[in-house]
């Protein structure tokens, strides 16, 4: 009988060791499954969310150079007018984002003329503005040099490109939400990750 109880004693002593044995393996895979899973989950939210800014800025682009209200109009659409444009599209993909126009204004409130305009030229730089989880979308105008008079040997129009239309560039910037914890990733900061996306195309005008 003794030697049947020293076995169930063993057998038993066994079954004890192979749980504990379980249970620290356990503690120490699933730590490493949660942090690729995450990372997973984090790599498709944030292709999702860079094919959209692309979409959206290459939109928001033709808006933004495109003429006013009308094929007569010398007014482009501002800033306020091309984030709301293309915000529905940015915030279906970018959870927990929140979607702003980045714009001096003038002494009526609107937006300044898109040649006054300068923007950001850092994601941290519209974090300081505007907190986190903030993305901005900021129209800027490039003006063409004024035409003079050409040198001796030079052709006209003098400087060359002066007679081109303006470039109008659209810049979404700014912080996306992420699931990438504080310290991981390319400028990670607080479960948000940089972006910065810009689209520069000439002005589209009907009018002389």
């Amino acid at each position: 009988m003794g030697g049947d109880d020293e076995g169930v004693v063993r057998l038993r002593r066994a079954r004890r060791q192979r749980r504990g044995q379980a249970m620290v393996e356990f503690a120490v895979v699933l730590p490493l499954f949660l942090f690729c899973l995450i990372g997973a989950l984090d790599a498709g939210l944030w292709a999702v969310q860079s094919s959209a800014e692309v979409s959206a800025v290459e939109q928001a682009a033709m808006i933004a150079s495109s003429a006013g209200s009308s094929p007569l109009s010398e007014t482009a659409p501002d800033a306020r007018a091309v984030t709301a444009a293309i915000s529905g599209r940015l915030r279906s993909a970018m959870f927990g984002t929140s979607i702003e126009t980045w714009c001096a204004t003038d002494a009526s409130g609107d937006c300044a003329p898109d040649s006054t305009q300068h923007c950001p030229t850092t994601p941290a730089e519209v974090q300081a503005a505007d907190g986190p989880r903030v993305v901005v979308v900021c129209v800027s105008e490039s003006d063409p040099p004024a035409c003079t008079t050409p040198p001796p040997g030079q052709a006209a129009p003098y400087p060359p490109g002066c007679d081109d239309s303006p470039m109008i560039t659209v810049r979404v910037i700014g912080f996306v939400a992420s699931l990438v914890p504080p310290g991981f990733g390319p400028g990670a900061s607080g479960f948000e990750l940089p972006t910065d996306i810009s689209a520069t195309t000439h002005t589209l005008r009907f009018a002389p």
